[in-house]
């Protein structure tokens, strides 16, 4: 019968007591090869079978064998240490020897960069990988938080697990903070107004200690921060003023939070800012703007309250105005910045209007907007916003820009000359006078090289698909050109690439015609 307390002893252990100590101790895992941990838990299922086959084998064997010796408890006989070694082929025992563990070599620039795409709690587990990442994660500069819902119980848990990372932290500089407070799946479509009141009592209960952790962030130098919150109130939670005096601060992302600026801001390093969802007014813009003079991109999401945005600084390049929401009928949103290089205005908006004052470096510009009120009204809007923009190369257009410029047409409205060369148009083939609007703003880009056209037609456009429409005019397929023919064809000859999508979906195709069509032509103009 083969003893099964076949373990090693510790050098000059004695019986199996020896053993169950060396077991027992921290320190048995050290006299294990490197990597040897992984190679073993591989090929447990492969020694296993060999193994049952070496013991049936021995079994038979002294059966067969009268004066076979017997297995000494201290495992300390030869033929217990021939067992052993017939157990691990030598191979295996070379291979063993031989291995070498990868992952404890890994350098720590390399480590730090795996860790910059976890979060913290994720980056803490990678502790059991190796004795070198055990106390690794400490001096991660990657910070990233996430705000478990689930009552006062986990707030308080969260909470004190934040704490005790930022006590173990061993680097003197930080990178990056993230910190969000999601909404779960279960609430975010949820009717009622208890899950949303449950997520901004969870916030309300962390605000005291998310200005700590800001701090914290802010004595380290960090270099991006990131504070998104899931709440109504958009002044559930107001953004501690150490933060406007960070002079390391490279990109800040803030998501409701009461956007409040009293004192000076000193944001030397700032290149990227993104607000969502902020009450903002125009002397905390203008403090913000005069304090960040090394702007490149500013992105407004869905705030309310600013009038003006004038940026002087010559490396501002990029603003993104999507949503805004107007202050009363006749507000006005101005923009001035004489360096920007790009301009987007995306999203729906209410009530107001865009003023573009001094723009004269624009280079891009894309008018993907929706204004909710009457398109009728709102043709002026876009005459004036074209007139700004003829400098522009590139140009993007959104569906309710095209029905814009329809009525222009209608009205026999002058569109100024655009000295663009790359046009893209993104419209719905359900709209009435789509095709001249393409026409007339073709006809208005003598000097275009490139067209792309998308058009789609979605289950909500203004003009259906039943039968109280069929009087009406719906462009699609060859009708859709024919229509306008010969003005298209004509802007189209000196035009070096086409490329046409149609992008409608199944319930919006009609007779003869196929969704997701796409057409290039490469046109080469006759010398």
């Amino acid at each position: 019968m083969v003893n099964a307390n076949w373990r090693p002893t510790r050098p000059g252990g004695g019986g199996g007591g020896g053993t169950e100590a060396a077991l027992d101790e921290g320190c048995w895992r050290a006299q294990l090869p490197p990597r040897s941990r992984e190679r073993i838990v591989d090929k447990i299922p492969i020694f296993k079978g060999r193994y049952l086959k070496i013991l049936s084998m021995e079994t038979e064997r002294q059966s067969t064998i009268p004066n076979a010796l017997p297995f000494n408890s201290a495992g300390s006989s030869s033929e217990d240490s021939a067992v052993k070694r017939a157990r691990l082929p030598s191979s295996n025992q070379d291979e063993t020897q031989n291995a070498v563990d990868y992952i404890s070599q890994l350098p720590d620039a390399i480590i730090f960069h795996i860790f910059s795409f976890l979060t913290t709690k994720d980056t803490i587990k990678t502790s059991v990988l190796s004795k070198q990442w055990r106390s690794t994660w400490t001096s991660n500069q990657y910070m990233s938080f996430s705000l478990p819902p689930g009552g006062s119980q986990k707030s308080k848990g969260f909470i004190a697990f934040v704490d005790s990372v930022l006590s173990r932290y061993t680097a003197k500089k930080l990178k990056r903070f993230l910190f969000d407070a999601p909404c779960p799946a279960s609430m975010r479509f949820s009717l009622g107004w208890w899950p949303q009141l449950a997520v901004e009592r969870d916030v309300e209960e962390v605000a005291a200690s998310l200005d700590r952790w800001l701090q914290f962030a802010v004595e380290h130098d960090v270099e991006e921060v990131s504070v998104t919150l899931n709440n109504h109130r958009h002044k559930i939670y107001a953004l501690p003023q150490i933060l406007f005096s960070c002079k390391t601060l490279v990109s800040l992302r803030i998501s409701r939070c009461c956007f409040s600026v009293f004192g000076t801001v000193n944001w030397c390093s700032l290149k990227i800012l993104r607000i969502e969802l902020a009450e903002l007014n125009d002397d905390g813009m203008m403090r913000v703007l005069s304090g960040s003079p090394v702007l490149e991109l500013l992105e407004l999401k869905r705030c309310v309250g600013v009038k003006h945005i004038i940026v002087e600084s010559k490396s501002f390049r990029e603003l993104v105005i999507d949503s805004h929401e107007f202050y009363g009928q006749a507000s006005m949103l101005k923009i001035s910045a004489p360096h920007l290089l790009k301009l987007c205005l995306l999203g729906k908006s209410r009530g107001g209007e865009f003023r573009l004052d001094e723009v004269s470096s624009l280079i891009e510009a894309e008018l993907n907007f929706e204004m909710l009120d009457e398109v009728k009204a709102r043709a002026d809007l876009l005459k004036g916003l074209l007139e700004r923009l003829h400098n522009v190369t590139k140009l993007v257009m959104g569906s309710w820009c095209l029905q814009a410029l329809s009525l222009m047409e209608a009205r026999d409205m002058f569109l100024p000359s655009l000295k663009c060369r790359h046009l893209i148009l993104l419209g719905a083939a359900g709209h009435e006078g789509v095709p001249e609007a393409i026409a007339k703003i073709l006809e208005s880009t003598r000097l275009l090289e490139k067209l792309f056209l998308q058009m789609t037609c979605t289950p909500d456009s203004e003009i259906g698909l039943n039968a109280e429409w069929a009087g009406c005019r719906v462009f699609a397929g060859e009708e859709f050109w024919n229509f306008v023919k010969w003005r298209i064809y004509q802007c189209l000859m000196h035009l070096r690439h086409v490329e046409i999508v149609d992008l409608s979906p199944p319930e919006c195709t009609f007779a003869g015609q196929n969704s997701d069509q796409q057409y290039q032509f490469q046109i080469i103009p006759s010398i």
